[in-house]
């Protein structure tokens, strides 16, 4: 078992932007049916509706979320917007990568005293290519691209990389996905807040065990440096 502090780091909107793209899809698609008569609150619902059904089969990411938007189409019978929704995708899938505050010049400083374990979920493709435009890949001693971040996830990363729990921290912008699971399965957490948080991963943070709070990613090196 490894004795070498770990630090376990979630990427979408914690290392960079991610949200907001999927936000700016979803007020164009709303605008565009709100122009065929589908009021947007009708649309919101319906799409929310959708991908929490969906999600527990075809996981995240952006054909995920297209898929989802393709199916709410074809419910309101507007199948005039699929190819609109085609070409978000691949805006989605190629937009160059914006880093969060302090990542670049704190990365480096991190990889250089700790093991990091990049721990992410999606498909593998996208969130690897997302990796490859960021230029953070050499920082990062392992990557893991998981379906789904759940307590059994974490026991899974603690038990394949030998982790020590009592020396591992899980740090992260989602009390679902970061910070709740990894708690429950022994790990340090460290809640960095995104101004921005998909519904689906909005939950209170457990009050059980410690977390840590910061404001910034940069605050990390007054912890782990």
């Amino acid at each position: 078992m490894s004795t070498t502090r770990t630090l376990l780091i979630d990427a979408d909107d914690t290392l960079w932007e991610n949200n907001i793209y999927f936000e700016q899809v979803i007020t164009g698609f709303i605008a565009k049916l709100g122009t065929l008569s589908h009021p947007a609150e009708r649309v919101e619902q319906l799409l929310w509706e959708t991908e929490q059904r969906n999600v527990k089969v075809t996981g995240y990411g952006s054909m995920a979320f297209c898929q989802s938007l393709e199916e709410v189409v074809r419910a309101l019978n507007a199948p005039e917007l699929e190819p609109w929704i085609r070409e978000k995708q691949q805006w989605i899938q190629r937009h160059p990568i914006e880093l969060m505050p302090g990542v670049r010049e704190t990365l480096p400083r991190l990889h250089a005293a700790n093991r990091l374990i990049l721990l992410t979920k999606g498909r593998a493709e996208e969130q690897l290519a997302k990796l490859a435009r960021s230029s953070l890949a050499q920082y990062f001693h392992a990557v893991e691209v998981v379906f789904e971040k759940s307590v059994q996830t974490y026991q899974e990363i603690i038990a394949k990389h030998r982790l020590a729990p009592s020396q591992t921290w899980m740090i992260g912008n989602s009390p679902r996905s970061d910070i709740n699971p990894a708690k429950a399965a022994g790990l340090g957490t460290v809640f960095i807040p995104y101004h921005t948080t998909w519904q689906h991963e909005l939950e209170e943070i457990t009050p059980d065990g410690a977390t840590l709070m910061l404001e910034n990613f940069g605050q990390l090196a007054d912890h782990f440096v």
